[in-house]
C-alpha cells in the first residue's frame, strides 16, 4: 500500500478552501474551527484548520487554496491509527442497534449487535454523520417497510450492515464505494458481523455500475460529502422507489441549505433531520 501524505493548512475561507479541494479531486479531510471566544461555533467566519489525506505523494501544482492559506505538505508516519484510538471509543447505542468494537461486550436481549472495525476505511459508526443516519434509519423503520436498499459510498460498511440487521427479509443490499480499500473493508466487516449473504459490496463511482441500471430502491444511503451529493442528486431521483426514501449525510450544518436546494430542485422533500454536533443528515421523499 502506498505511503500515506497529509497536507496541512488553516485558512478563514472554508467554503472556499472545501470548494478547491473538491475541484482538485481530494476525498478525504477534516477540518475544525479554532477557537475564538468572538464567534460561536456554528458561524462559518474565522479560522478553519485543515488536514488532507492523500494515498501517495500528490502533485498539487493544480491545488488552488485560498490566498491566505500557507500549506504544508509531510507522510504520515506508518502507524494503525485506526487500531490504536478504536481501543479508546466507547460503544454507540441507537436502539435497538448497539455499535462496539472488538474489545467491547455485545448486548444481549432485543439489540441488534454490530461489531466494527474501520481498519483503513472510514467508519466506525463513531462520526456524527453515521450516527445520524443510523438515527433517520431507525425512526423510518417505524412508519415503513423498505425491501430494496442500496449504501452508496459505504465506507466500512455500517450502513448496510445495520440495514440487513433491521431488514433481514429484505431483497440483496447492495454497498459500494470508489475506494476498493474500503470494499474490502466492507467485505471484512460483513463477515464479521455473518451478513455477508445479505450483502454485495463492490467498487463503483456514484451509482455508475451495472447492479445500478434500471432498478429502484427503498431506501438509498449515501453518507459521502456536499459536493458529491449535489452531483449525485439526479440519479437519487432516477432510483429511489415511488414510495421510497434518501437518507444522506455528510453534510456541516452550513453546507445542508446548498444539498436541500438541489435535492428540493430534483423533485425531493426533507422529511426529517438530524443535527448531531457540526453534522446535518437529511432523510428525503419524493
Amino acid at each position: 500500500m502506498s505511503a500515506v501524505w497529509k497536507l496541512d493548512f488553516i485558512t478563514a475561507h472554508m467554503q472556499q478552501a472545501e470548494a478547491a479541494l473538491e475541484l482538485f479531486g481530494a476525498t478525504t479531510w477534516a477540518s475544525e474551527k479554532i477557537d475564538n471566544p468572538l464567534l460561536t461555533q456554528d458561524d462559518i467566519e474565522g479560522d478553519w484548520r485543515f488536514g488532507v489525506y492523500f494515498e501517495g505523494k500528490p502533485d498539487l501544482s493544480s491545488l488552488q487554496l485560498p490566498e491566505d492559506a500557507v500549506a504544508t505538505l509531510a507522510p504520515v508516519p506508518p502507524r494503525d491509527w485506526v487500531s490504536q484510538n478504536q481501543q479508546n471509543l466507547p460503544p454507540i447505542a441507537i436502539a435497538p442497534l448497539y455499535l462496539h468494537g472488538s474489545h467491547d461486550r455485545p448486548r444481549d436481549g432485543h439489540w441488534r449487535n454490530i461489531e466494527m472495525q474501520a481498519g483503513q476505511a472510514f467508519g466506525s459508526g463513531h462520526h456524527g454523520t453515521t450516527q445520524g443516519c443510523l438515527y433517520l434509519f431507525v425512526e423510518l423503520l417505524k412508519r415503513y417497510t423498505p425491501h430494496t436498499i442500496a449504501d452508496i459510498g459505504c465506507g466500512s460498511g455500517t450502513l448496510a450492515i445495520a440495514a440487513a440487521k433491521l431488514c433481514g427479509s429484505s431483497d440483496t443490499i447492495l454497498a459500494s464505494d470508489n475506494d476498493p480499500v474500503a470494499v474490502r473493508v466492507t467485505r471484512s466487516n460483513l463477515a464479521l458481523n455473518r451478513v455477508a449473504p445479505q450483502i454485495r459490496a463492490f467498487t463503483a463511482l456514484g451509482m455508475q455500475h451495472k447492479a445500478y441500471q434500471g432498478r429502484r430502491f427503498d431506501v438509498i444511503f449515501a453518507n459521502i460529502m456536499a459536493g458529491p451529493l449535489v452531483h449525485l442528486a439526479a440519479d437519487f431521483e432516477a432510483h429511489v422507489s415511488a414510495t421510497g426514501r434518501v437518507i444522506l449525510s455528510g453534510l456541516l450544518n452550513e453546507q445542508a441549505r446548498r444539498v436541500k436546494a438541489r435535492c428540493r430542485a430534483a423533485g425531493f422533500r426533507v422529511e426529517s433531520q438530524k443535527i448531531i454536533g457540526a453534522w446535518t443528515s437529511l432523510c428525503l421523499k419524493r
